[in-house]
């Protein structure tokens, strides 16, 4: 079938660009100093074991909404790249069906944005396993832990703000647009999580 072609050849092109790697390795780095360092620390983390399931899954999380910049280079990139080399409208009058073509690429693209986001867990692991961690600060390791904060919890984020900023890259046409909505929409979530917060004190 069409679709799963065009996902699979947009699946390949973004790992093949350097986005990919240098975003995989800047969160694994992120991640490894969660965990291996002292002064680094992700949301209310303080008295807890740093590998354990709730830190994995808070921290997740919050990767997850920064990744938000990552996932949006990768699925937006799809409609502008087309539309700014005219391989686009080409494709368009071809017998390619839209949702085939639109579709295919958005999931190429996730996917590909979800298999660099890996770094994250891989990140929280290796760090557990640095000689200088104080052993105190670690529990046992829990593979669970990891898949359930990976799959359960970041992919779904992943997901739902690549279909958001896909949308908006498909409308707009623009990458500034869309990283404007990005920054737009990180803006109203401090604002609400800061109203909740405030709300919850009182």
């Amino acid at each position: 079938r069409m679709f799963f072609k065009i996902a699979g050849f947009e699946f390949r092109y973004q790992t093949r660009q350097p986005i990919f790697w240098v975003a995989a390795i800047i969160f694994v780095l992120l991640a490894f100093g969660a965990v291996a360092s002292d002064n680094i620390q992700l949301g209310n983390t303080a008295n807890v074991h740093k590998n354990a399931p709730w830190v994995i899954a808070q921290s997740s999380l919050i990767f997850a909404v920064i990744y938000m910049f990552v996932t949006t280079a990768f699925v937006a990139n799809v409609v502008v790249r087309d539309d700014d080399t005219g391989f686009g409208p080409l494709i368009r009058s071809t017998r390619v069906s839209k949702f085939d073509y639109l579709f295919g690429r958005f999931i190429g693209a996730y996917l590909a944005a979800a298999l660099s986001f890996i770094a994250v867990p891989l990140g929280f692991w290796l760090g557990s396993l640095m000689p200088w961690v104080d052993k105190e600060t670690l529990g046992p390791f829990m593979p669970q832990a990891y898949l359930f904060a990976y799959f359960f919890l970041a992919l779904p984020v992943l997901f739902l703000s690549s279909a958001i900023f896909f949308t908006l890259a498909t409308v707009t046409r623009s990458m500034m647009w869309t990283y404007v909505g990005v920054i737009g929409f990180l803006v109203l979530r401090a604002i609400f999580s800061l109203a909740l917060t405030r709300q919850g004190m009182e």
